[in-house]
């Protein structure tokens, strides 16, 4: 995997603090395998670059999806068998286009080639795979957990927004489980680290995701893609487009479809197959050139998401392997044990419309966008065959945003972009957990807890508005410097209601539909006073953003920034709460990153080197609590709440060359401190100070390179791998200790590989991958189940084992 594109041998027609001995033990073994990739890397680059110097390459850049040429160059002289260098890469990172190496923030990018060709955006969660100090642990095709440089969100109820801000082009999109929509037929991903609050609004504390959907073209062109992976995995993709009007309309049909009728896990209680899925996605676009200077382009598009069975697990602390009630539960990573039936539907369909209007040295653009998303889920809630909880839940949200920018152009000694944002959005959820009595419920022996009943309903409203600008003074050839200012009001509302039966005090119908069915139940009783009550909130936040970044260009090659930048998260309340001491209404974080960077280009665009240091001082931080019982042995509570104060140190190394045309290679290494260092847990829960955030490993690394074989007949072999490393990293910023190891995950490292045959012309091309070579087993997530008077364990989400696969693109 790479981060930028290039094509030699075109793969289409031209067409927490560090604590105590044993931590600095593990940090140096991280350290060691971290480095031994990046080493790794380093000495293929230097042997191959060695080689490389003896035959100046040629200036002449590929032409991969990721960017564009520069002026004038094409790609004959590739065909020619001229040397290559490493691809200009266009981005808009900065609301107009600007190359990716001259724009002063950390950015990764992805080609929607690369994508295509190395087979990853099943899910949008797979990007930060390939992004330093950044991940997006996700099950299946669902919810992403994004995190970069630390900064996530732990608590991922439908109306609680990521301060990783994700956007289908352009359109900020605010519901985080509507994120994991499936990537295909996109010209490019551009992946922002750091605050990103002028620009990109709030809730970009941590970063920018922007996809970006290949829009139509003038020319007929498209693919057709069919993969067969492990599991009777079948994807089938493709898209067509061209112009439907000469110089008028043109059009762009795209469409991805996922289906695994086996799933990987065993139910060893069922007896079946649990984790298949279906997921199905298609897109469609029209582009119209009403004038010279004004064009429009609409976007429709749709999701149909669906999965049935357990992928989920119990883990025990318990020398004899019992989780609680008698049940062990099986230590083999592919076996899940559940006795009430597990299943998710996402329906999501939106339209977005941008329109740019050239008013000769200004641009003025309009992007206006609706996304509608609709979830249904059953599921087992305490992951075993014993009867303990089940629950269902029903979710739909609608949001409007409209977006104008008018921007000068770039090469002016001032330029600047300034416009207004608008935000609506409306979310109604509906959730229920229950314990059936045994002779409906059909459950393991040992099942003998009364029979409860709990309900959560509640609507939310989110308005907000945003005046932006930004402002980039050359002051000399070398000195220039960019200001932004962004002012946001936001106002919210709630209106949550929750009811609890005291235990043994309602009956249920049937299994089949218990939350439907569900009578009597005494929801006075003084042992449910704390769990049964209504809660009305009404908040408005205002907030300034800013950032400073002044640069200085070294040589025309190499550049340094300095960049100051002020962020916010929203505000929110905890729609999860179970009981009334964990309501609770958050303020919105406030982050202040400071970051030095170097962006270099090396023996004439053959090799990329791009560094950073940074130092966020994080105030407000929105995290989930859970495990706090309140005084009693026998109940787990959630919270949301605000940590006072902590703090982030890290830095980030990036390479990308060209050893010789014929082999790529990317390498980068993120280094991450983080603390808290004033968090004590709401209600006398305690005092966490040192603690680390979740997912933030001290280190992680990649190795990732491509080698391309040109064949006598005109054909081709592209031989490729990446491997990746990611040091010891928290699921929860409490508990975080030995004891609790199943809520920790240590270091590992992840091969995945894959040989391509192209065919002479360059229209056929056949593919075989693994991924997870190793078959290293791993957990992606977990969730915290221990409660001290029943349960010795907690639950895990294990990491996908090792895949095999083989695909067929055809180009047209």
């Amino acid at each position: 995997m790479r981060s930028s594109n290039i094509v030699p041998f075109p793969t289409r027609p031209a067409s927490p603090r560090a604590r105590a001995q044993p931590r600095l033990t593990v940090l140096l073994r991280e350290m060691h395998a971290a480095f031994a990739i990046a080493m790794g890397g380093g000495a293929l680059l230097m042997a191959g670059l060695a080689h490389a110097t003896d035959t100046p390459p040629s200036s002449i850049p590929g032409t991969g999806a990721g960017g564009t040429l520069e002026d004038g160059a094409d790609d004959t002289a590739n065909e020619a068998g001229a040397a290559a260098s490493l691809q200009v890469v266009t981005v808009t990172a900065q609301k107009r286009e600007g190359k990716v190496q001259e724009v002063p923030s950390a950015i990764t990018v992805l080609g929607g080639q690369q994508l295509l060709d190395n087979g990853i955006g099943r899910s949008a969660s797979e990007i930060l795979n390939y992004v330093p100090n950044a991940s997006a642990g996700t099950q299946q095709h669902g919810r992403p957990r994004w995190w970069i440089r630390g900064v996530g969100a732990g608590q991922q109820q439908i109306d609680f927004p990521n301060p990783v801000g994700f956007y289908l082009d352009d359109v900020y999109i605010s519901n985080s489980t509507a994120t994991g929509f499936p990537l295909f037929d996109v010209e490019r991903v551009e992946v922002l680290r750091g605050p990103q609050g002028t620009l990109w609004g709030k809730n970009t504390t941590g970063g920018a995701i922007n996809i970006i959907s290949r829009k139509p073209g003038d020319y007929t062109d498209g693919y057709l893609k069919a993969d067969y992976s492990s599991h009777e995995t079948k994807l089938v993709e493709g898209a067509i487009g061209g112009a439907l009007k000469e110089d008028v309309l043109n059009g762009r049909l795209s469409f991805h479809s996922e289906n695994q009728s086996e799933g990987p896990f065993h139910n060893r209680y069922t007896g079946k197959h649990d984790g298949a899925f279906h997921d199905n996605a298609a897109r469609g676009q029209l582009q119209a050139k009403v004038s010279r200077d004004l064009s429009a382009n609409l976007n429709l598009h749709y999701r149909d998401y669906k999965s049935s069975g357990a992928i989920t697990t119990t883990g025990s602390y318990a020398a004899n392997g019992i989780y609680r009630n008698g049940y062990a539960p099986s230590t083999d990573s592919e076996d899940v044990s559940t006795n009430a039936p597990t299943l998710t539907a996402i329906k999501q369909g939106g339209a977005n419309l941008s329109i740019q209007y050239d008013l000769g040295r200004y641009t003025l653009s309009s992007i206006t966008g609706y996304e509608d998303f609709k979830t249904d889920t059953l599921g087992d809630s305490d992951n075993t065959p014993l009867e303990i909880s089940r629950g269902w839940s029903k979710a739909n949200s609608h949001q409007f945003s409209q977006e104008l920018r008018l921007a000068s152009a770039r090469d002016e000694k001032i330029s600047w972009v300034t416009g207004l944002h608008y935000f609506n959005e409306g979310i109604n959820s509906a959730s229920a957990t229950a314990r059936l009595t045994n002779d409906i419920a059909g459950a393991l022996a040992g099942s003998t807890q009364p029979v409860g009943y709990n309900a959560t309903t509640f609507t939310h409203k989110t308005r907000s508005f945003a005046l932006f600008g930004s402002t980039t003074v050359n002051f000399t050839d070398r000195w220039l410097a960019t200001a932004g200012l962004r002012w946001t009001t936001e106002t919210k509302d709630l209106n949550l209601k929750r009811i609890q039966a005291a235990s043994g005090t309602v009956t249920f119908g049937s299994a089949a539909d218990w939350w439907q069915t569900v009578k009597g139940g005494n929801y006075t009783a003084a042992s449910v006073a704390n769990n049964n009550f209504i809660s009305t909130p009404s908040t408005t936040w205002r907030a300034w953003t800013y950032d400073f970044t002044p640069e200085y260009k070294i040589t025309e090659q190499a550049r340094a920034y300095f960049k100051y930048a002020h962020g916010i998260k929203s505000g929110g309340y905890n729609t999860g709460a179970s009981d009334v001491r964990a309501l609770n209404t958050v303020a919105p974080e406030k982050l202040d990153s400071v970051e030095l960077g170097l962006k270099s280009e090396w023996l004439e665009r053959r090799l990329n080197f791009n560094a950073s240091v940074f130092h966020y001082d994080y105030k407000n931080v929105q995290v989930n609590i859970t495990g706090v019982y309140n005084g009693d042995p026998t109940q787990s509570v959630a919270y949301l709440q605000n940590v006072s104060k902590a703090h982030v140190n890290g830095a980030e190394l990036e390479i990308e060359a060209l050893p010789f045309d014929a082999l790529h290679l990317n390498a980068n290494v993120g280094i991450l401190r983080t603390e808290f260092d004033q968090f004590d847990i709401q209600n006398n829960g305690g005092n966490r100070n040192g603690n680390e955030f979740v997912r933030s490993p001290h280190l992680t690394a990649l190795l990732a390179a491509d080698y391309r074989i040109a064949l006598a007949n005109g054909g081709k072999v592209v031989l490729s791998g990446d491997v990746r490393y990611t040091g010891k990293q928290f699921y929860y910023v409490d508990p975080q200790s030995d004891a609790r190891y199943l809520l920790n995950q240590a270091g590992y490292t992840l091969i995945n590989a894959r040989a391509s045959y192209t065919l002479p012309g360059g229209n056929h091309v056949f593919t075989v991958y693994s991924n997870n070579l190793g078959d290293k087993v791993y957990k992606n997530h977990t969730l915290t189940s221990y409660v001290p008077a029943t349960t010795n364990g907690d639950t895990i989400y294990w990491g996908q084992r090792r895949t095999v696969g083989g695909s067929y693109t055809y180009y047209f």
